[in-house]
C-alpha cells in the first residue's frame, strides 16, 4: 500500500506501490508513473512501463512545478533501493505531491510478467 511512509528502526522507508496494484491502477487519469531510470538504464533496459514518462531524477528536480499536484506519481527506477529515486521522493512528498515508489521497481514489474513497451535507442554518436 501506498498510504503513508514507514520507520524501519530508525530508517525512513519511502511509501510504495506494489506491482498489483500499479497494473490494476495503469491507464486511471490521476496516476502518473515516471520512469527515472539514468541514460545508462534507459538504455540497457529497452522496455518501460506502458504510459510511463521519462524523466531523470535531476529532470524531475528542476521542473518540480511542472508536475500535477493531484495525481498519485509512481517513480520508478530499476530496482527501488536506487537512492536517488527515493530521495526524489522525499523531496516530492515534501512539496506536497502523492508521490510513491515502485516495489522492486521496473525488475519486479518484469519479473512479474506485467506489460511493457519498448523504446527506441537513443542515436549512436559512431561516425558514419
Amino acid at each position: 500500500m501506498f498510504d503513508g511512509a514507514r520507520r524501519l528502526g530508525e530508517v525512513p522507508v519511502e511509501p510504495s506501490i506494489i506491482c498489483d496494484e500499479l497494473f490494476m491502477r495503469l491507464g486511471d487519469e490521476d496516476v502518473l508513473v515516471l520512469d527515472c531510470r539514468d541514460a545508462m538504464d534507459w538504455e540497457r533496459f529497452e522496455v518501460h512501463i506502458p504510459g510511463a514518462l521519462r524523466m531523470t531524477a535531476s529532470e524531475i528536480a528542476r521542473d518540480l512545478a511542472m508536475l500535477p499536484d493531484d495525481e498519485l506519481i509512481v517513480l520508478c527506477g530499476t530496482t527501488q533501493d536506487c537512492a536517488d529515486i527515493r530521495r526524489i521522493c522525499r523531496v516530492l512528498r515534501l512539496r506536497g505531491r502523492n508521490a510513491v515508489c515502485l516495489a522492486g521497481g521496473l525488475h519486479a514489474w518484469v519479473t512479474r510478467g506485467y506489460p511493457t513497451e519498448r523504446h527506441a535507442r537513443a542515436p549512436s554518436h559512431a561516425h558514419r
